[in-house]
């Protein structure tokens, strides 16, 4: 009987992966959120993303930003190379790891995509630099695209890079992750998110801000006793930063590390979550929707969106 439904689950996942990209969103969709998106008239954040996604999308530029090694110029560009973690290292050959002089406090990752990552403290011996060249190996081959059907990741050519390690040799670095939306009209609102146990082996913690960074609006799992009240400086720099990358488009995420004070450049990203982000709680997930003003919506759009109820509204 288990080996039957197996075989079943099988065999639906194997005729879900022959469908159009955006037929099997709307199914992993309705699986995650128990309700069909509005995909071409997009109300929620994770609506809007997948509008990005399959219908109105500049895959070309996303591609070129959305690459680890190519961003770096536009970074600097925008607002200097000083906010850029030190690049050591980049190749299309996993071997030319050996040929370095030292993998100690360094992040050895792939430049066309999210979730593949190798943190070195301290210096690893033999085995681990196999293992490691071999993982390098299966990162390079791997189209990203089809992790979560985004196609600008198709068109980054896959490299390895070598960073230096962000973070006091103690605890994983913190991600603080601006979500921009622009207003159209030379202001912003945004959504800080900021993670925790990046790679501990711990279920993500998470806070949320919206348009402040003094009240959280929102906890995920034990985050207990941690805010941001330290980083109170660097944080505002943080944004006024991410105003400025995100002053050509509608919508983009601007990621960032800080480090005695000091804050570097993490990543911009299009499409979070690929329109599936089941963190979005408490009305987060429509409150984000309403900000973000797409490109091409039309002002009855904006309108109906503005007075439609939220899923919290709803519940009251």
């Amino acid at each position: 009987m288990v080996d039957a439904k197996k075989q079943l689950k099988k065999a639906a996942l194997n005729c879900i992966r022959i469908m159009p990209w955006s037929c099997q969103d709307r199914l992993y969709y309705f699986h995650r959120f128990k309700r069909m998106p509005h995909i071409r008239h997009p109300y929620s954040f994770n609506e809007k993303v997948l509008f990005r996604k399959f219908i109105k999308g500049d895959y070309d530029c996303y591609a070129a930003l959305s690459d680890k090694i190519l961003v770096r110029d536009y970074i600097s560009h925008k607002i200097g190379e000083e906010y850029l973690i030190p690049l050591l290292h980049t190749t299309d050959n996993p071997e030319t790891l050996f040929e370095l002089e030292t993998l100690k406090d360094t992040v050895i990752k792939p430049n066309h995509g999210s979730g593949m990552v190798k943190v070195f403290v301290e210096e690893p011996d033999f085995v681990e630099k196999h293992q490691l060249i071999e993982r390098c190996g299966e990162w390079l081959t791997k189209d990203y695209s089809h992790e979560a059907r985004e196609i600008h990741y198709r068109y980054i050519k896959p490299q390895i890079m070598v960073e230096q390690r962000v973070g006091d040799g103690k605890s994983t670095a913190i991600d603080y992750k601006f979500h921009m939306f622009n207003k159209q009209d030379g202001h912003f609102e945004y959504v800080l998110q900021v993670v925790f146990n990046r790679s501990d082996n711990q279920p993500l913690s998470m806070l949320f801000y919206v348009n402040n960074l003094d009240s959280c609006f929102y906890r995920r799992f034990d985050t207990a006793g941690l805010d941001i009240s330290h980083n109170r400086a660097a944080l505002e720099k943080a944004l006024a930063l991410s105003k400025k990358l995100a002053s050509d488009f509608d919508y983009v995420r601007v990621d960032w590390y800080i480090s005695q004070g000091d804050v570097y450049f993490g990543e911009l990203t299009f499409t979070p979550g690929a329109g599936l982000m089941p963190v979005l709680k408490h009305g987060l997930d429509e409150m984000m929707g309403k900000m973000w003003l797409q490109d091409g919506q039309s002002a009855t759009q904006a309108e109906r969106q503005e007075s439609a109820p939220s899923t919290a509204q709803k519940k009251q």
